[in-house]
Formats: C-alpha cells, structure tokens, sequence
C-alpha cells in the first residue's frame, strides 16, 4: 500500500502537527506551505496530496490536479467552513475528499485511508442482467419454442392447453375449465384424458427440446404454467 503524502498547508506548525500524527499511523509524510515549495518535493510518485483550497501563490485544486495527471494519485482538498460552494465546486471540478479547517488528525487519516483504498481497489466484474427467456406458442405455426431455442411441433389438442394456460394472467388454470376448453376441440373429453395429454406433453419436450416443461400440478386447482411466455 503506497501511504506517501504530500501535505501542503499555509501554516507550518499545523503542517508539524498532521505530519507527525500520519507518521505515527504510518504514512510517509513531506509538507510544504506553499505550491512552489510542495512542487520541490515531487521528486518521486506520491500516493496522496492533502492541499489547501487557496494558498499565497496558487490554487490548491489546480496543483493537486496536475500532480494526479502523472502520479494518479488521490487529491484532498482543505477548505474554509463557511465557504460551501467552494467545497462543492471542489468536488465537482475533480477533488476526491474535502475537509474543512481546522483539520482533525485522526478524521485527516481515516480520509486517506478511503480515498486510497476507492482508489485501489479492484474494478468489480459487471454482472450482465439476466433477461428472463421466454417459453414461446406459435399459435398458427403450432410451435413450441423453448427458452434454449429449441422449437418441436405440437398437436391442436396441445396448442390449446398452452394457449389457455399461457393466456391466463396467472398462468393457472382449473382442470374443469381445461377440460372445457379441449371439449370444444374434441367431443367427449374428460379429466383422465386432460393427465395423460400433460404427461405425454412434458415427455416430449423433453426429447425434442431438451429442457423440463415447467407445467405443474396447482394443488387444489389444477395446472399452473411456471415460466415466461409469449403468444404468437
């Protein structure tokens, strides 16, 4: 963990003083009370720069950002409590923390301690956002298509079974109301006939499509379709 800092602050005794607090937690502190002191000291990369807003001959964001463009490192800025704007200026314009006169030590290292560790750390892998695949009833083709792509042909019989499950805003239908719907289709149907029909269809979607027809059993009810579906 690189822990070198570079402070620049107007008043040397405050310099002396957060200086001698960070090398205790062991930062490795150079300090300068002015731009052109602290542009002397830039003699190797530093890890961080802790900087006054305004100092006598320049503008504190403007040095620490130069120095970020070829060190990369972090840039926390000090600021004058009344003065809000500034400090949203600052954080808008590239600084990575602000803190605010008179600078407490121990919050000074918890600061630098954060920045460095957003700035270190490793990227997180993106995790693409999974789009729900869709179990897909070709109605005038007589088509089932799987969430795989695999696409089988389906009886009149079993297109509507899907169409009345896949129509339903639940997904769920009663075995009454299915065996009504098959009726129109064939005369004389009944509920023996509507289980051997579900048993054979996820047999077959099976061997054709290779994935398992999410069509279940709803206990006291009937059939519940437990997937995504689009009617074509």
């Amino acid at each position: 963990m690189d822990l070198s800092v570079i402070l620049v602050k107007h008043d040397p005794a405050v310099c002396e003083g957060l200086a001698e607090h960070l090398g205790r937690a062991g930062f490795q502190v150079r300090w300068a009370t002015s731009i052109a002191q602290a542009e002397a000291l830039v003699f190797e990369p530093v890890g961080l720069v802790v900087v006054d807003a305004r100092l006598p001959d320049g503008d504190g964001l403007a040095f620490g950002r130069r120095l970020r463009s070829y060190t990369g490192c972090g840039v926390i800025l000090c600021v004058a409590e009344a003065d809000k704007a500034l400090r949203i200026a600052c954080l808008r314009e590239g600084a990575d923390a602000c803190l605010v006169h008179p600078i407490d030590p121990e919050e000074l290292e918890a600061t630098l301690i954060s920045v460095h560790r957003c700035l270190h750390s490793p990227v997180p892998k993106l995790v693409p956002t999974l789009v729900p695949s869709h179990w897909v009833l070709d109605r005038e083709a007589h088509l089932l298509r799987a969430p795989n792509g695999q696409s089988m042909t389906i009886s009149l019989l079993e297109r509507c079974l899907l169409q009345t499950l896949f129509g339903d805003a639940e997904r769920r239908v009663s075995r009454s109301d299915l065996v009504a719907e098959l009726a129109a289709v064939t005369a004389g149907y009944t509920e023996a006939r509507l289980e051997a029909l579900v048993s054979r269809l996820r047999a077959k979607v099976v061997v054709k499509c290779g994935m398992r027809l999410p069509l279940v059993s709803s206990y006291g009810h009937g059939y519940r379709f437990n997937g995504h579906v689009r009617l074509l």
